[in-house]
């Protein structure tokens, strides 16, 4: 169960990388992604409806940890489709009060729910037998209104609270990210770059690129570390014929990376090597 769960949980967040490097459009990257969640959800559904736990450690396991990875991602695009479809097109002023408002219901949620938040981040295992167990609804909690509507083949009171506090972590930095761009970004001209008559063109990932860039912001080797990222993204842009999207959103789900967080780099530097080995044996 476990090896199987795992497996397509890395399936869909490698398909969602792919989705959400190469559609730049909020919409549709929304859309598209959804889809293919609900697709992935209703496959691990059908598996584990007909799957029996050999023991309740490790139904606790599937319904505490696997289950809410996969269940928060549909959580967070779909509130962020929900969010962006709300958005009012009015000033930075109106736009700003319409994100507070947002990051104030993730904190009532957090409110009404700080029980289990502290439970759940303390790592506690006390009341597991209780949340993360089918049918066993004894204990008198604060459940949502989705719990009602639950398959009792799929769902126990609490897997969707976990689901929520991870989507919520993540809504909270999309948000805030949003709220920056508004405070600071929009406000910034971007400066006008004496760029060559002919442009290169970038031909490996996009997601690449953006580590090459958080990499040389990071050395400080550009205007002796005084350029910051957005400059460094726009003259990157132009001088490569490329449009990179919400670098920010990417440089987090390159910090998220499993095993080798700088995969380009890495890969730069053996390549590099390997050129000055051959060269030396010539």
């Amino acid at each position: 169960m476990k090896q199987y769960s795992l497996s397509l949980l890395e399936k869909v967040s490698n398909e969602i990388q792919i989705i959400d490097l190469e559609e730049d459009d909020i919409y549709n990257k929304c859309v598209k992604t959804i889809s293919l969640i609900e697709s992935t959800f209703n496959e691990l559904k059908a598996y584990i409806s007909e799957y029996s736990f050999t023991d309740e450690a490790e139904e606790i396991q599937f319904f505490k940890e696997i289950k809410p990875q996969i269940f928060s991602k549909l959580i967070y695009y779909s509130s962020i489709y929900k969010f962006e479809m709300n958005r009012p097109t009015a000033s930075d002023i109106v736009q700003k009060t319409y994100i507070h408002k947002q990051l104030g219901k993730l904190k009532d949620f957090f409110d009404s729910n700080i029980d289990f938040y502290r439970y759940y981040r303390a790592g506690k295992t006390d009341f597991d037998r209780y949340y993360f167990l089918r049918g066993k609804q004894g204990i008198h909690l604060n459940l949502d209104s989705f719990y009602l509507e639950r398959d009792p083949l799929f769902t126990t009171g609490y897997d969707f609270k976990v689901a929520r506090i991870l989507a919520n972590d993540k809504l909270i930095i999309y948000l805030n990210t949003e709220l920056a761009k508004l405070e600071h970004v929009l406000n910034t001209p971007i400066e006008t770059f004496n760029l060559p008559k002919a442009k290169e063109t970038w031909t490996d990932s996009k997601v690449a690129l953006i580590e090459l860039i958080y990499a040389i912001h990071t050395s400080g080797s550009i205007n002796h570390g005084k350029s910051d990222i957005k400059k460094l993204t726009a003259y990157f842009e132009q001088v490569f014929n490329i449009e990179l999207g919400d670098v920010y959103r990417t440089y987090l789900e390159i910090r998220g990376r499993k095993g080798s967080r700088v995969q380009y780099l890495d890969e730069l530097r053996k390549k590099l090597i390997a050129r000055m080995d051959e060269a030396d044996s010539l």
